[in-house]
């Protein structure tokens, strides 16, 4: 592992050469260092990636970048870019795309497809009726249109629902909740989550971002007065419904390497709480929600700026799934379609027939 973390070191540092623009090397070292200093005190995963284990490969790829910043070999963003990819955290991302050169992406769909995934809804058969979600982010016109979606649903008689979120990235929690209705079985629990308290700035940051949340702040108060590192922003709690909809029967969740955060979420929360769901695809989702509430940090004398989560859910490492991603139930068995917009594709009319025969 520290032989594959040096040669990737050493590759990055032969391959990248770039000039400083206008930042001088010391303006450099001081803005790595500031940066480097933020994401060992703020980061919420940072004492589960740098571990005794990797410590070793932490420091030597700490150096080696600092050795080229000194050498003049590569930008600044490249350089902090790569040391933002060490931590192979989707989350934990700069704002201009350098550490993207050194991480492990997702899967290109576009190379594959004409890949545009848009929000429709409609009958696929006499037996199933097709949601294509595309996006979790919060706002009261897609609440409405996710309330209009199964309001169609339930209007054809269709006795199963496929519910399509390739390319979703995510967006808010809550979003989502009138799917986890329509297919609530039984009760089920959501993760808890906690906060990095080392640092004012976790707290007051998150103080200011839900400033209108009572909740939030009655937690965070909770927290600030707390003397652990990790004290629980929010308990594990149960989701409970009074009634249960008989229908669908049956629901299949269609995802793919671009299935990501609030929407992997949604993934794990249906598997809890319903019997109906199964997962379909060939690629897992993304891995791309273990640590969350990522804020903005700018550094100074540039214009660089990148992201730093400030929690993580409850039960981590060992309950966590970046590493892996969300792996289907049932592997469609057939080619990527040509083109997924707002059509019918290819995959939905597989899926549909396998609903159909089993």
């Amino acid at each position: 592992h520290l032989h594959m973390k040096r040669t990737f070191i050493i590759i990055f540092l032969f391959l990248s050469i770039h000039a400083f623009g206008q930042m001088s090397v010391e303006d450099c070292l001081y803005n790595f260092d500031i940066g480097v200093e933020f994401v060992e005190n703020v980061y919420s995963g940072f004492d589960h990636k740098v571990t005794d284990k990797t410590i070793s490969s932490y420091e030597f790829t700490k150096d080696s970048l600092r050795t080229a910043i000194k050498e003049g070999t590569s930008s600044f963003e490249d350089i902090f870019g790569c040391y933002l990819a060490w931590f192979r955290d989707y989350h934990l991302h700069d704002y201009c795309g350098a550490q993207k050169k050194y991480m492990p992406g997702p899967i290109d769909y576009s190379k594959l497809m004409e890949y545009k995934p848009t929000d429709t809804f409609c009958k696929v058969d006499d037996t199933s009726f097709l949601i294509r979600y595309t996006s979790c982010a919060w706002s009261k016109n897609r609440v409405r249109w996710i309330k209009k979606a199964i309001r169609a649903f339930k209007k054809s008689k269709c006795e199963n629902l496929i519910l399509d979120i390739r390319g979703n990235k995510g967006g808010s929690d809550g979003t989502s909740d009138a799917f986890i209705e329509l297919l609530y079985n039984h009760d089920g629990y959501d993760d808890g989550e906690v906060v990095r308290n080392t640092t004012p700035i976790n707290i007051d940051i998150l103080r200011e971002v839900m400033r209108h949340n009572k909740r939030w702040q009655k937690n965070l108060d909770a927290c600030e007065r707390s003397k652990e590192e990790y004290p629980t922003l929010f308990e594990p709690f149960l989701i409970h419904y009074d009634k249960i909809s008989t229908s669908p029967l049956k629901a299949a969740i269609i995802i793919d390497n671009l299935t990501a955060s609030c929407a992997e979420e949604l993934i794990l929360i249906l598997k809890r709480v319903s019997d109906r769901v199964i997962i379909f695809g060939k690629d897992s989702t993304l891995g791309c929600l273990d640590y969350t509430n990522f804020v903005p940090f700018p550094l100074p004398k540039s214009n660089y700026q990148f992201k730093i989560p400030l929690t993580h859910t409850l039960g981590l490492p060992e309950t966590g799934i970046d590493a892996t991603g969300i792996v289907p139930d049932v592997m469609i068995d057939c080619e990527y379609p040509t083109s997924l917009t707002d059509n019918v594709d290819a995959w939905v009319l597989w899926v549909a027939s396998w609903l159909k025969e089993h």
